[in-house]
């Protein structure tokens, strides 16, 4: 049966989704430890609804902590899972995340992008974990690009396009060198995306995260190679900037930016691509170096780690002083184990045939009292650390020091020494050393009582603003600031002059047959 039971299913989801941390927690782990791993296929439909739950949990989930362990667990199993079941867990993620993205609020918003990056980063890992098949690959890179840039869902997600843009050189590059047939199939639809959608931001983010990171480090390369200056095979530079000047990205561009397909829009944007990779190939011509991508390393960092065997932590040295003695130690207590390579067993540890007991020879120890004192300098003991076996058997007190920091004036302060005795009678405690000086935590806010009528404080005493009356304390005749005497002001009364007014003359007024007599005199004379 590959599908939940009747109940099964309902009852998970919502378990999946509940606001009890523990009840989620619980709920994850048999989705992921137990049934998930043991299924070879799912269901569309199942698989949709186990990622509603899953993302609210992931919606539920607070605190740093909490949220990093989840989406850990999350997006490492993605590697071990079958292939088709872990494409299918892929595409299901990215279709959920488009789907509720226009959902996510601001103050939840950095917990969902480390989630993608890191299902990114178990993306590259789980390509790596199939030897980066070319098929393989091939089918998984266009999961990504169908579920993301080329997607027909109608899903205004297009906050989860922007991201993995931005991000996709920074979760690659560990993952990097790789074969060149690997590297074009992981590449090639970045160049294809530019070609073909519409939207600005995207081709923006494309260009400025993936091309002009390549175009930069080309650059650079060809820097260092006309100085002569040697850089690690490792570097960014190195690797980046061989992938810029080998993959042929100028005849690619051009080929994109003349094709009738490509969209008008951004043609200008894949010719201008062009002529960057175009100078960067003609500039390496030019130089006459011979620069090849090598070839990937095969082996895995995780394969490389010794493997651990546990020995039981308590051991009962016999004969310190003769170390040429093999010494047994017994492993049958589990709870005190200590891990150790596997390598230096086999070399300087020999084991019984029944595996009871493990033999330590002269180097085995040896070695031990190097990593003891190492780890005891770390700490900050004395450097003159005695080995396992000088160390004295101690009853009752331990003696305990303390540094102290170095002052500002560059001197040390003497260590203080508390001894106490341990048979405990009277319980004292033997204080040595010079008494260090009592710090106080001094608040001008708290300490500073200033009345008007109290002295006044020393001109040295730098008064805080919030010391200075406001408001209401300013009716008590207390002026702001700092008290001062000041001797009073003299205020000068200014003489107004007084203004003589011109007197207005009033024409006087005339009576209409005053103003006719005087007319026909004037006429008649």
């Amino acid at each position: 049966m590959t599908g939940f039971g009747a109940e099964e299913g309902p009852n998970l989801i919502k378990q999946l989704a509940a606001c009890n941390k523990s009840t989620r927690d619980k709920a994850v782990r048999s989705l992921l430890n137990g049934w998930l791993p043991s299924r070879t296929e799912v269901s569309d439909e199942e698989m949709k609804r186990l990622w509603k739950g899953l993302f609210y949990c992931v919606w539920h989930a607070d605190k740093l902590p909490a949220q990093s362990d989840l989406i850990e667990m999350l997006s490492s199993i993605l590697p071990k899972l079958e292939p088709g079941l872990s494409l299918q867990y892929f595409s299901v993620f990215l279709l959920t995340m488009r789907r509720e993205w226009t959902g996510i609020d601001k103050l939840r918003l950095d917990k969902f992008y480390i989630l993608i990056r890191r299902f990114l980063n178990c993306f590259f890992v789980m390509l790596k974990k199939w030897s980066w098949d070319l098929d393989f690959t091939r089918r998984s890179i266009r999961v990504l690009v169908d579920g993301t840039f080329l997607a027909d869902d109608k899903f205004p997600g297009n906050g989860v396009n922007y991201h993995i843009a931005s991000v996709f050189i920074e979760e690659i590059r560990p993952f990097l060198p790789v074969k060149k047939e690997v590297v074009e199939v992981l590449l090639e639809p970045f160049a294809g995306i530019i070609g073909k959608v519409s939207d600005k931001v995207l081709v923006g983010k494309i260009r400025s995260n993936v091309f002009d990171v390549f175009v930069k480090m080309g650059r650079r390369l060809l820097e260092l190679k006309r100085s002569g200056d040697e850089v690690d095979e490792g570097d960014d530079v190195v690797v980046l900037g061989t992938l810029s000047l080998v993959m042929g990205f100028s005849t690619k561009f051009y080929e994109l930016g003349s094709s009738v397909d490509c969209y008008q829009g951004n043609r200008k944007v894949v010719l201008a691509l062009h002529e960057e990779f175009l100078k960067l190939e003609k500039d390496l011509t030019s130089l006459g170096f011979d620069i090849s991508i090598p070839e990937g390393n095969e082996v895995d960092e995780e394969d490389e780690m010794p493997e651990l065997i546990p020995i039981a932590r308590e051991m009962e040295l016999d004969g310190c002083n003769d170390v040429s003695e093999p010494v047994e130690v017994s492993i049958n207590d589990q709870e005190n184990d200590v891990m150790i390579p596997a390598e230096s067993a086999s070399s300087n540890i020999e084991q019984n045939g029944d595996g009871d007991s493990v033999t330590f020879t002269e180097s085995v120890i040896s070695n031990l009292q190097l990593q003891f004192e190492k780890v005891a300098t770390e700490v900050g003991f004395n450097s003159d650390v005695a080995s396992a076996c000088d160390l004295p058997k101690v009853n009752g007190a331990v003696s305990k020091k303390r540094k102290r920091a170095k002052s500002t004036d560059d001197h040390k302060s003497q260590n203080r020494e508390l001894t106490s005795q341990g048979d405990g009678k009277d319980g004292e405690t033997a204080k040595t050393g010079e008494n260090s000086t009592k710090r106080v935590k001094f608040s001008m806010k708290n300490n500073l009582v200033w009345k008007p009528h109290s002295p006044l404080p020393p001109l040295s005493l730098r008064l805080p603003p919030y010391v200075t009356p406001r408001g209401s304390a300013l009716k008590k005749g207390i002026p702001p600031g700092p008290i001062r005497e000041m001797p009073p002001m003299m205020t000068k009364k200014v003489k107004k002059a007084k203004s003589v007014k011109k007197a207005r003359k009033v024409k006087k007024s005339m009576y209409p047959l005053v103003k006719r007599t005087k007319k026909l005199k004037s006429i008649s004379s």
